[in-house]
């Protein structure tokens, strides 16, 4: 079932001050939005699938930004200290909170972000209708597959619908959900339909999370979303070595443009995935391309 745009965008804004939240709510772009974009010094935008749109509301303050993180972390900001070192917050439901400032630097490491300049909230939502003619297996064996696009097009969403409707089949899927984006635990639960025979691992790095789920729950299917580091690449190296198929996604344009980085050559190299498919927005909809990989 497809989650009700209003009751997700609902969700995702509880960390707004109460006019904001009204305001925001009652937009007329309010069922089309993607991502809310605020700014110090201007009015809070909408982005939608045909791109970012400012609303009529007033510019925001410095302060209004503050209170709306101070919000998102629960007036615990200093609890979430590990996750604002990567720039964001995961919100209850898997709402994502970017975060842009000045950087607090220690040891040549980011430790934090001050004097806010902007934020991101990304909205998300379950979609079931994505991806319905995707292919993910050949015969009875599963087809290794890496999603492309650039960022906010649509790589979790359909990555997390790939991995419900596998599962839904009786195939025994594992997920590194390592920001807590594609199964949103509550309580243990998932706060979205990942499947009935899915075990999920999340808020550590991937790596850590392929050794414990590989040794302890016999996945079938192993599921990443976002290989950005030579960690990650190693996640899916153990994969390739124990014979466990992977979904995963990355940030290109296409394949060539994936080949021109060193640390993706490294993940082709590992020649475990058979295609890949590449999200790209056409006429403001999103289209989606197989296109076979050498390996498997």
């Amino acid at each position: 079932m497809e989650m009700n745009k209003d009751e997700a965008l609902r969700q995702a804004l509880e960390c707004m001050p109460p006019p904001l939240l009204t305001a925001l709510t009652g937009s007329e772009a309010a069922g089309t939005v993607e991502e809310i974009r605020l700014r110090a010094g201007r009015p809070p935008a909408f982005k939608t699938v045909g791109g970012e749109r400012e609303t009529a509301l007033e510019p925001l303050t410095p302060e209004i930004l503050r209170d709306i993180l101070s919000r998102a972390a629960r007036y615990s900001v200093h609890s979430y200290q590990e996750s604002l070192q990567n720039g964001f917050l995961t919100l209850p439901g898997g709402h994502r909170l970017g975060v842009c400032g000045t950087a607090i630097m220690e040891d040549r490491e980011v430790r934090g972000i001050r004097q806010i300049s902007s934020l991101n909230l990304r909205v998300a939502r379950q979609i079931d209708t994505v991806g319905q003619d995707i292919r993910l297996t050949n015969g009875d064996r599963l087809v290794s597959t890496l999603l492309l696009s650039p960022p906010g097009a649509g790589k979790t969403t359909l990555l997390r619908e790939l991995t419900r409707r596998v599962s839904d089949q009786g195939v025994t899927v594992a997920v590194a959900d390592e920001r807590s984006e594609l199964a949103a635990l509550s309580g243990g639960r998932p706060q979205f339909q990942i499947g009935s025979c899915t075990d999920v691992i999340e808020g550590c790095g991937k790596k850590q999370a392929a050794i414990m789920l590989l040794k302890t729950m016999s996945p079938t299917l192993l599921v990443f979303d976002e290989i950005t580091a030579p960690a990650d690449v190693e996640a899916v190296s153990l994969c390739a070595h124990c014979g466990v198929a992977v979904f995963a996604s990355a940030h290109a344009r296409d394949v060539q443009d994936l080949s021109r980085r060193a640390l993706y050559r490294k993940l082709l190299g590992l020649r475990l995935f058979r295609q890949a498919v590449v999200i790209s927005v056409e006429g403001g909809e999103r289209r989606y391309q197989t296109i076979p990989l050498k390996g498997g």
